[in-house]
């Protein structure tokens, strides 16, 4: 397809499905907002906004507006579950990223073709920001605007919140694949209750019941256990020993019906979020962002999934 036959295509569907979603109100803000960050790689909130060709102090204004809109994300988010035609087939890949400060935690359905398609995020201030009374300034502040954030919930009820959200926004639970990081009672009990499918890499030492006994995953006979944690019925997977690996996978799953292999390779295909996560960063230029809420960053990879999707 051609440069101008892909503008074209954009532009019918900008047009089509789109603007129809957007309130009037903000769609020559949207525009703005495609033309700066959606299709553009990304150098920094001005500097972008001033290749629109407006003027540099209106241009500036703009993004400024841009970033500190509060019910944009939240447009933003069903104009790409409605883009993204997931189903209840589709596999999303759950995981967090950092940036400078900030974190997203970003959903992606597997594509199988080496990248997976963001679809839904939500943004926070990051816990790995150092506490050093010596820390530079911008350092101090978005360490003492997490432990602000902690007040109001941890990482896990901030997990278990967007996940809701998701859910309400979609309508229904497509299957889920998480890494190590996710594996809390919290999580995997609401899940379970939800009745949404999940894979869920876990600690070779974590104990579950087998038959009657309690077992660390690692000392499972087989490769594909029913076993039962927190009075409720699982699978674990025990996977081939991969690669760079040191030891094999151990996924736990509510999945009883597929095989072991798909099973495998199901959380196999997780590691797309992560090459999505280094393209987002170094080609589209997103680890060159610094900003000191999460709101802007919301709004800029809000654009960015966008970008993608058209």
């Amino acid at each position: 397809m051609s440069s101008n036959s892909i503008l074209e295509a954009t532009a019918t569907v900008v047009q089509t499905h789109v603007l129809p979603r957007t309130p009037q109100v903000w769609q020559r803000q949207l525009k703005f907002g495609l033309n700066a960050l959606a299709l553009r790689p990304f150098m920094s909130g001005n500097a972008n906004a001033r290749q629109t060709g407006v003027r540099r102090g209106t241009a500036e204004s703009k993004m400024a507006r841009l970033l500190a809109n509060k019910k944009l994300p939240n447009t933003l988010a069903k104009i790409v579950l409605c883009l993204a035609q997931m189903t209840e087939a589709s596999i999303v890949n759950i995981d967090h990223s950092d940036f400078d400060g900030l974190v997203a935690l970003v959903f992606a359905a597997q594509t199988r073709k080496g990248r997976a398609l963001p679809v839904f995020l939500e943004t926070a201030y990051s816990g790995k920001t150092t506490a050093r009374d010596d820390a530079p300034k911008r350092t101090q502040f978005m360490r003492a605007a997490y432990n602000e954030q902690q007040k109001s919930g941890d990482e896990t009820s901030r997990t278990l919140a967007t996940l809701r959200t998701f859910h309400e926004m979609l309508g229904f639970w497509p299957k889920l694949v998480f890494d190590r990081g996710f594996g809390s009672k919290e999580i995997i009990q609401y899940l379970a209750t939800q009745n949404a499918t999940f894979y869920i890499r876990m600690k070779a030492g974590r104990y579950a019941e087998l038959n009657g006994d309690t077992m660390r995953l690692r000392n499972m006979p087989r490769r594909d256990s029913r076993i039962m944690l927190y009075g409720i019925p699982f699978r674990i997977i025990r996977s081939p020993k991969n690669g760079k690996d040191e030891e094999p996978w151990y996924i736990l799953t509510n999945d009883m019906t597929s095989s072991r292999t798909k099973i495998v390779r199901t959380y196999y295909h997780r590691f797309e979020i992560e090459e999505t996560f280094r393209d987002v960063k170094s080609l589209l230029g997103l680890g060159k962002a610094q900003f000191n809420k999460p709101l802007s960053l919301a709004v800029l990879l809000w654009f960015t999934v966008l970008g993608v999707l058209l």
